[in-house]
């Protein structure tokens, strides 16, 4: 018999919420945080609880023996999903936008851009990071932006609906994780990636029961736990019908031949990769856990736009912003004589005073003549 409590929305915050204390203090066999903002605050509650196990879902440190971390193999059917996004794409041009700059999504976009790649060798990705897990009106101006590329399909690595559905409306196409995003953005997803955290939970939890948590190491290190495509820990959802019947052949003959091998159950990493930079990553060889949990470095196809931002986050009132996409930028201009402007989160532009009204120019506001 075992009994669950679940509490969602818990904030990243400086100091930690204390629902893992918490639990901690109340003599809970098993704690799972499920963001990689909680690592330093489950670090701090396993050494204050060492009769309570708790998982990090995302995490990278090694602490103390009630300590450990998890995930799925991702990168797996997002590499899938990449290769689908070369094979449906009419321009040949692609775009991803990504949330923050850590070793998950850098490994999870990297495999993304090496399946385009492996469907179309020339294939051109645009790669734009936001810093957030969910920003609406950012990912909105992102894909927007996306679309002035001539990009036609994009990959949406951020946590909420909103950037499929304004590729929708921009007459592109998308690839999601997490969850089968078609459900709620329509057939234009074209498919995603998504997780069954039975096959992380179910393990971990049997070896807390049986208090050999400890003791456990794995392919990944100790007392860190990835399982993937091979046990069901990674999938990828149905195609979308605008993924054409042959195209829906040529992915399942890719998944044949990738997800079978290598060191990890695929052969995503175990090819000549060359990053944007020009390094050599690998001659084809293998790259080890170690270096897959530890990257920083996109394929050399992606041009990395960097940091993006909000006009209206940056200029100020009485201007306009001006952007820049290779790299990102904004110029933050006074707006003219006879217009003003009013900052807001999402733009900052100049509109034209009202009838009967005048500016000097530089104004948040109008003047009565």
């Amino acid at each position: 018999h075992v009994v669950t409590k679940i509490k969602e929305n818990v904030p990243f915050s400086d100091p930690c919420d204390p629902i893992f204390t918490t639990w901690g203090s109340q003599g809970f066999d098993l704690v799972v945080g499920t963001s990689s903002g909680y690592q330093d605050c489950m670090i701090s509650a396993a050494a204050q609880y060492p009769n309570t196990t708790f998982l990090h879902v995302s995490g990278w440190k090694t602490a103390t023996p009630n300590f450990g971390v998890g995930y799925a193999r991702l990168y797996q059917p997002m590499y899938l999903a990449g290769y689908t996004a070369g094979l449906v794409s009419q321009t040949g041009v692609l775009g991803v936008v990504a949330p923050i700059q850590i070793a998950e999504i850098y490994r999870q976009i990297s495999a993304w851009v090496l399946g385009a790649m492996a469907a179309r060798p020339n294939v051109e990705v645009h790669v734009a990071w936001t810093g957030f897990w969910d920003d609406p009106s950012l990912e909105d101006f992102v894909v927007a932006q996306l679309r002035s590329l001539n990009v036609d399909v994009v990959n949406m690595r951020t946590a909420d609906v909103e950037g499929h559905l304004v590729a929708n409306r921009n007459g592109m196409m998308s690839t999601g994780f997490s969850s089968d995003f078609r459900m709620v953005a329509g057939e234009s997803v074209l498919v995603s990636a998504t997780y069954n955290w039975g096959a992380l939970y179910t393990p971990v939890a049997l070896l807390v029961l049986n208090h050999t948590f400890a003791e456990y190491v794995g392919p990944a290190g100790v007392r860190n736990w990835w399982p993937g495509w091979d046990v069901g820990a990674s999938a990828l959802t149905d195609f979308s019908f605008m993924v054409p019947p042959a195209v829906a052949t040529q992915v399942e003959e890719e998944t044949r031949r990738v997800m079978h091998g290598g060191l990890h159950g695929d052969t995503v990493f175990c090819r000549p990769i060359v990053d944007n930079t020009g390094q050599q990553i690998t001659d084809g060889t293998c790259l080890e856990d170690s270096v897959l949990l530890s990257m920083t470095w996109l394929p050399s196809t992606a041009v990395d736009h960097g940091q993006w931002t909000l006009p209206g986050r940056v200029c100020g009132v009485g201007t306009y912003g001006t952007v820049f996409l290779s790299p990102f930028s904004i110029s933050c201009l006074p707006c003219p004589p006879g217009t003003m402007s009013a900052n807001s989160d999402t733009v900052s532009q100049c509109v034209g005073c009202p009838s009967g009204t005048f500016s000097m120019g530089n104004a948040s506001q109008c003047t009565e003549m």
